[in-house]
């Protein structure tokens, strides 16, 4: 097993993804009611990096812009394949990524003043796609998923690998974290800095992660079935919100 040191010592995605792909083999548990379920962490068997999908234009963008979302997991092949190498090129492919094409939108165009009006005729979803190609995406499960993991396994992934995860986001180094149902793991990995309750519209900031301040935003998992319109009037006004809060705050 590789020590903190080593983690800490990586500067880029590629050198911690090539460092954690070496990682121990773990018997993981976790309880699905009374019952126990018994299964494997194996990134040595199949590992998907994720993480920037565009290094050039990210580095370019708009300080304050840089966006993150954490998602669950990537699932779907027998070998090792990088997630960002997809969406770079071929997405949106799916809902999931149609949803989060409209939400960088909006979250993009969104100001203080103003909200981004919902309009998805004037949102590109042509491939590769311009707005995918701005974000962040990182998985806690990287060793290959099913379309419906149970949130215990999950929660198993970020613990066992919680350093690892910690790690990646300080190199990626974003603005603003969208925690696609996963906020609760997060949270937890980073020593629950946010308490639950503090903020009724679901936003909360913290420096725990990098020594600097970050927006963190628990919203819904982009597969969640509720209309288009409310997902993007939902997460947009709570980035306004949080925004509005941190301008009371300064001024």
């Amino acid at each position: 097993m590789y020590s903190s040191d080593e983690i800490n010592a990586c500067m880029t995605e590629e050198e911690l993804f090539k460092l954690w792909k070496t990682k121990d083999v773990y018997n993981a548990e976790y309880y699905e009611g009374n019952k126990k379920i018994e299964f494997t962490i194996n990134h040595k068997n199949v590992f998907i990096a994720d993480g920037i999908i565009n290094p050039e234009i990210w580095n370019n963008r708009s300080k304050g812009k840089h966006i993150l979302f954490v998602l669950k997991e990537a699932y779907g092949g027998e070998n090792d394949w990088s997630l960002a190498d997809e969406v770079r090129v071929h997405a949106p492919w799916s809902a999931i990524w149609h949803r989060i094409v409209e939400w960088t939108y909006g979250l993009t165009n969104t100001t203080v003043e103003r909200i981004a009006r919902y309009e998805p005729g004037k949102i590109s979803f042509e491939k590769p796609n311009q707005w995918l190609n701005e974000i962040a995406v990182l998985n806690i499960k990287k060793s290959g998923g099913d379309s419906q993991s149970h949130y215990g396994e999950i929660s198993a992934y970020a613990d066992y690998d919680s350093k690892e995860i910690i790690r990646q986001i300080e190199i990626i180094n974003p603005d603003i974290i969208i925690c696609g149902a996963t906020f609760g793991d997060i949270n937890r990995i980073m020593g629950n800095p946010c308490k639950k309750g503090e903020c009724d519209n679901w936003f909360y900031y913290s420096d725990a992660i990098g020594k600097r301040e970050r927006l963190f935003i628990d919203y819904y998992h982009p597969a969640n079935r509720y209309p288009a319109l409310l997902n993007y009037y939902g997460i947009v006004n709570i980035y306004q919100q949080a925004l509005i809060s941190r301008n009371n705050i300064l001024s």
